[in-house]
């Protein structure tokens, strides 16, 4: 797939908005990145290219909030997680489908699919239990 946008927030944020998590391949070096950069994180390369992730991923560890920053506060308590894509890459993001009053029926290690929703007008990356 050949994309023309800019690697930068803005671009990843228009990609969400298409249901499309997209980061970064090296030419050089085969690093994946995700957000995208401008500068590979394995080589310091600049031949990087757009690539899509399918979204499927591991939750490697995650938190329950209970005091959040004040755009969230109607949201309390939440989960956020960190997911290590099939891909390699890991990102934080939002657990939706879980039972945040039930913190032990998280499970480490339990498989995760991205999905998309929209609040305050902007997208969101969130993932949810398979």
């Amino acid at each position: 797939m050949t994309v023309e946008k800019p690697f930068t927030v803005k671009s990843y944020y228009d990609f969400l908005r298409e249901k499309k998590i997209m980061g970064n391949l090296c030419e050089d070096c085969k690093t994946l990145m995700v957000p995208p950069r401008i500068t590979c994180m394995g080589c310091r390369g600049k031949r990087l290219r757009w690539t899509q992730f399918r979204g499927k991923g591991s939750l490697e560890s995650f938190t329950v909030v209970h005091v959040a920053p004040t755009f969230l506060k109607d949201k309390v308590p939440y989960a956020v997680g960190i997911v290590t894509l099939e891909e390699g890459p890991m990102l934080t993001a939002r657990l939706m489908g879980v039972d945040v009053l039930k913190p032990e029926t998280i499970k480490i290690g339990m498989t995760m699919m991205a999905d998309y929703v929209e609040e305050n007008g902007k997208p969101l990356l969130v993932f949810k239990p398979l």
